[in-house]
């Protein structure tokens, strides 16, 4: 998950040819900014659905859209935009490891061990 300053065509486009292989299939629903993306080298798979009709179609995305605002809410009540990167990046440490119950607290000691510190002067910025 990354912060986008927008949802604009160019910003959709510069965010997959960072993050994806050109050819890659994106699926999307059918906002009008993901149009771009065929023109960019993507695969564009559009289909404009609702949960009733089509409940698979991006099923995982609204998945972890929905856990990410629970987690947010429900762990911090709330949050401003200034760290939200670093909420995001919690989120997806612990989405990624939550099958992993057993080897809970190692993994979260080795990453505490190895990451790199954090400067209170770079927090409060």
């Amino acid at each position: 998950m990354q912060v986008a300053p927008d949802v604009k065509g160019e910003t959709v486009a510069n965010f997959a040819a960072e993050n994806m292989e050109c050819g890659s299939t994106v699926s999307s629903d059918g906002f009008s900014s993901y149009n771009i993306l065929d023109e960019k080298g993507f695969i564009h798979d559009v289909r404009v659905c609702g949960p009733i009709n089509d409940p698979e179609h991006l099923k995982w995305l609204h998945i972890v859209v929905s856990n990410a605002k629970a987690f947010i809410l429900g762990t911090y009540h709330g949050l401003d935009s200034k760290h939200l990167q670093r909420y995001l990046d919690e989120f997806c440490y612990r989405f990624n490891r939550r099958k992993f119950t057993l080897q809970h607290f190692n993994r979260t000691l080795f990453a505490c061990v190895v990451a790199s510190k954090l400067p209170y002067a770079e927090l409060t910025r």
